[in-house]
């Protein structure tokens, strides 16, 4: 999986490279970019320096210092651990998200499904008189917009989003809907 972005902590990073010229800074820092995106690094003194950037003579000369900084099979310790803690990070977003993404959904289809429910129960009545489906709240960050309820009686009609469809259009896809016998 590849990862946008990587947590680096400079005063742990100085304080735990001191040793490191700065060739092997370069080196290291390549390392434990790859190690990041790829979760690991491969056991091969080619791949190494490749990765590394550097000549395969030069990597026999920096490597003896750069492995004193991972564990046995070039592991890093600190980077799974932000690997292990940035995958559970993600997870819990992709399950929250999608549970409020079926929320949203469920919330909208029921309102959709009791307006026709109520539309095709009493067909005297207006389709454009049908129960409206819940409306999402006006967020309080945007000082710009007012909720309808709160606005004056006399105050003209809110402006029509370029996001938002009117009844009669609403109306008009359900109508076309029915008429080509698509039920979604």
């Amino acid at each position: 999986m590849s990862r946008a972005w990587m947590p680096l902590y400079w005063g742990d990073y100085l304080r735990d490279t001191r040793d490191l010229s700065t060739l092997q800074h370069g080196a290291y820092l390549l390392l434990i970019a790859h190690y990041w995106q790829h979760g690991g690094l491969p056991d091969d003194e080619r791949a190494l320096a490749s990765i590394a950037g550097v000549p395969r003579p030069t990597w026999r000369r920096i490597a003896p210092a750069l492995a004193a900084k991972f564990a046995p099979g070039w592991r890093h310790k600190r980077i799974d651990a932000e690997i292990d803690r940035t995958e559970r990070a993600i997870t819990q977003r992709r399950i929250a998200g999608a549970k409020g993404g079926h929320k949203t959904a469920l919330a909208r289809a029921i309102a959709v499904g009791s307006a026709l429910k109520a539309a095709q129960t009493n067909p005297l009545r207006a389709p454009a008189a049908a129960a409206a489906p819940p409306r999402q709240p006006v967020a309080t960050h945007n000082h710009n917009q007012t909720p309808d309820s709160s606005s004056p009686p006399d105050a003209a009609p809110r402006q029509k989003r370029p996001h938002e469809l009117t009844r009669a259009e609403i109306d008009a896809i359900t109508a076309r809907r029915r008429a080509s016998g698509d039920a979604s």
